[in-house]
């Protein structure tokens, strides 16, 4: 027993090795600026997959909305009973495609693009040099 206090004395009175073995705060100072590194990256990754999604679903909806054919014809026939023979009414509407908006694979839908125009250059959906 005696042996134990003796060497319990000995430890506090080494300032420089009581501070070596206290683990008090320090861990868990550490960890926290660990997490909040890790969920800055996470969170900075996060939120631009976000919006490129968005802009992809934004130039999609643009696509749809721009392939809608809103073309239509109809005819109407009037065949009286007494009077003048047939009367025919038609009328035809040909919805043309004037933007001609496509989306192929590996480029900005619709031309969207949040990238900024230099003189010069395609900003983000330029080729890679």
């Amino acid at each position: 027993m005696n042996q134990h206090k003796s060497t319990f004395r000995l430890i506090a009175t080494r300032p420089w090795l009581q501070l070596w073995r206290d683990e008090r705060g320090v861990a868990s100072a550490y960890a926290l600026i660990l997490v909040a590194v890790i969920l800055i990256l996470g969170a900075v990754v996060g939120l631009t997959n976000l919006r490129d999604h968005i802009v992809q679903e934004f130039g999609d909806l643009g696509v749809a909305i721009d392939s809608l054919d809103q073309s239509f014809g109809y005819q109407i026939t009037v065949t009286p009973q007494m009077g003048p023979p047939q009367v025919v009414v038609s009328a035809l509407y040909i919805d043309q495609d004037e933007l001609g908006w496509s989306d192929p694979n590996g480029q900005a839908p619709a031309g969207l693009s949040f990238a900024p125009g230099f003189p010069g250059s395609q900003g983000e959906d330029g080729p890679i040099p």
